[in-house]
């Protein structure tokens, strides 16, 4: 007896000792030949092919730092997909801050990165850094919030939007944008009753884009300018500004360019020269106020809109489900030409206008379309794209008071700021990386078949583990 008990000692002993090896070459083997599955039906973690080979070429470190807690909505997707950046390459260095577990090194990060926003997700090489927020990732469907539902997720965009980042850090050129000063335009230094630009400012740097003001009174453009901006002139321009702007086009320049309604005390429209100049590359600016009674803001006068009718342009992309607010704007009427493309980016519904009859609104008297208004649908932003030659770009909004402080952070008028600026820098990235749609899945059980359920996980589960080994118990000491 002894020597049979010694025999299965020893044999459960070299059995305890093989399984253990077994495991430790399984895990070994594991740890260094591995492949991840993406099971879900929209593929939504499936790398595309672009986005591999942009990892594969990555000659720096990339560092990704996730402002964003476990219980975020998105938490889950965007560790998933940062997951199979960083195991695409050993570039990709990601690391989370849990700003409700981790207030300290949130503030001092924060504060490094300029981050103001929960929910970021920051890239960083060197000292250029890239911000991908919350409301960029996803695009949700709001159908059911006036029934007290939560919004729904209907598409995730972070393959999109992570490796725009990316692109956009590794690329060697910075692009400068001039705002042009002068003539009473929003300021980026100071606040021109109340028309500052800071936010945006720091928005752009945000994006890895410089900004800084100039004057083309002498009639000379920056030489190192990659966009200009002109934001809500209140005085004339110069025939020599004019002149100096129609050559930077026509070598190939980009420029937006932002006229608010100067409405004068008779009623008429004041003029800044720009208008006959725009119109010759594209984009006429009406002398009118837009007035949309079914996307009126409430608590504002009638001139203030919310729009939500986008045109299909790579602007536009992403602003899909959103809305843009503007506080007072004129009509923008894109312009057919034979050396350019124009485009509407954002209109009025059908029921907007473009009211003419600006003594009456001035005089704060009611208004209705007749027949010298502008009937609606009417356009407030275009933008247009040279076709021959040097080939310009040109947008073109009936407002410049969406991109200040007071009125940028709303709604999705940051989003229509940097999509503008990035096109117009042709940093548009045009990825070919279609957003993934979320599976909704829900389950609606009745009150029987939740009883069923309890019933069998509480009681027949446990039971039937104690039956069996009852059985098995029996069977052992017969």
């Amino acid at each position: 007896m002894r020597k049979h008990a010694i025999r299965y000692t020893a044999t459960g002993l070299v059995a305890v000792i093989l399984v253990l090896a077994l495991t430790i070459m399984v895990n070994w083997l594991g740890a260094r030949h591995w492949k991840r599955a993406d099971w879900t039906s929209s593929h939504i973690y499936t790398l595309s092919s672009k986005t591999r080979n942009i990892l594969k070429s990555l000659k720096k470190d990339i560092r990704v730092v996730v402002f964003m807690t476990p219980r975020s909505g998105m938490y889950d997707q965007v560790h998933e997909l940062l997951a199979r950046y960083a195991s695409a390459s050993d570039k990709i260095k990601v690391e989370y801050i849990d700003p409700d577990r981790e207030p300290l090194k949130t503030r001092e990060l924060a504060k490094q990165f300029g981050v103001s926003t929960a929910n970021t997700v920051v890239f960083v090489l060197g000292k250029r850094t890239k911000y991908v927020t919350s409301n960029q990732l996803a695009d949700f469907d709001y159908s059911g919030v006036q029934m007290g539902r939560a919004p729904k997720m209907k598409a995730f965009k972070g393959e999109e939007q992570f490796t725009s980042a990316i692109l956009s850090l590794v690329a060697p050129h910075v692009p400068k944008i001039y705002f042009i000063t002068g003539h009473g335009e929003a300021s980026l230094s100071a606040d021109v009753r109340g028309r500052s630009l800071g936010v945006l400012r720091q928005a752009l740097k945000r994006e890895d884009m410089k900004a800084a003001e100039a004057s083309i009174l002498s009639g000379t453009i920056p030489k190192n300018a990659d966009v200009l901006a002109i934001l809500g002139p209140t005085a004339p321009y110069t025939p020599v500004e004019i002149k100096a702007l129609n050559g930077y086009l026509s070598a190939g320049g980009r420029l937006l360019v932002c006229l608010d309604p100067l409405i004068n005390r008779d009623g008429t429209m004041e003029h800044t020269r720009l208008e006959p100049f725009l119109k010759a590359h594209g984009a006429e600016v009406q002398d009118d106020l837009v007035i949309d009674p079914s996307h009126r803001l409430p608590f504002f006068d009638l001139s203030a809109v919310y729009l939500t009718d986008f045109g299909s342009h790579p602007i536009t992309k992403g602003l899909t489900g959103m809305a843009v607010l503007f506080p007072v704007t004129r009509s923008v009427k894109p312009v057919r030409g034979a050396g350019w493309r124009a485009s509407t980016l954002v209109s009025t519904s059908a029921k907007g206008w473009g009211e003419t009859n600006l003594g009456q609104l001035l005089a704060g008297k009611p208004v209705s379309l007749d027949a010298r208004d502008i009937k609606g649908p009417v356009a407030v932003g275009v933008a247009v794209e040279g076709t021959k030659g040097k080939k310009f770009r040109l947008v073109v909004y009936g407002d410049s008071d969406f991109l200040t402080d007071a009125q940028v952070a709303n709604a999705g008028n940051l989003n229509l700021a940097l999509n503008t600026f990035n096109w117009l820098a042709s940093r548009e990235q045009l990825l070919g990386i279609a957003p993934r749609s979320v599976e909704q899945v829900s389950l609606f059980l009745t009150r029987s078949q939740i009883r069923t359920i309890v019933l069998l996980t509480l009681l027949g589960m446990p039971f039937a583990a104690i039956l069996l080994g009852i059985i098995v118990w029996r069977r052992r000491r017969h």
